[in-house]
């Protein structure tokens, strides 16, 4: 349970730290944090950005899915081998659609399937131009750093709320600061 603890308190300084060094930058922006690969850190990533996004009634993001990233997959399932929280990591199939999921990386909005039940889930994309095109979060490469795009429409519309210092990290599409 130590090593645990230590683990995740360890990725936690490591996200912390790279988020107070994106505060101090513009536009922000995540130097690849020496030691880590750029997977590694889109893994840390997708597992810290759920604490700065609120669920309505209280939902807590407990399903990571990905699409066509196993690499990322494998290091995400890794980090929660020991999650005594219970999240899980799911591979996504190109034709199997985002049921149950909460935080989806690499996926099209397509995979929601017609009819179905459709629950908040917070939508991640590494793809260029991911949150201009009406995607909630991307991951922007600038050359050997990563930064934050967040879509404020697309995450309102799905009932989810960014915290103000997820904000305060990112370029904000939607936002009062950018006009639209």
């Amino acid at each position: 349970m130590r090593q645990c603890r230590a683990a995740k308190g360890a990725l936690m300084g490591v996200l912390m730290g790279a988020l107070t060094a994106v505060a101090t930058m513009t536009p922000p922006v995540l130097s690849a944090t020496p030691g880590l690969t750029a997977s590694e850190l889109k893994a840390v990533f997708l597992l810290r950005l759920p604490q700065f996004v609120t669920w309505p009634d209280g939902q807590v993001a407990d399903t990571f899915c990905v699409a066509e990233a196993p690499e990322l997959s494998q290091l995400l399932a890794g980090m929660l081998v020991d999650d005594v929280r219970g999240r899980v990591v799911r591979d996504l199939r190109p034709t199997e659609t985002v049921s149950e999921c909460d935080v989806v990386f690499g996926a099209e909005a397509t995979l929601v399937s017609a009819g179905a039940e459709i629950q908040p889930m917070l939508w991640v994309s590494d793809q260029p131009g991911y949150a201009l095109g009406g995607g909630m979060v991307e991951l922007q490469r600038r050359g050997a750093r990563i930064g934050l795009v967040v879509n404020l429409p697309a995450l309102e519309s799905a009932g989810l709320k960014a915290s103000s210092k997820l904000l305060q990290l990112s370029d904000v599409i939607g936002g009062a600061a950018d006009g639209s």
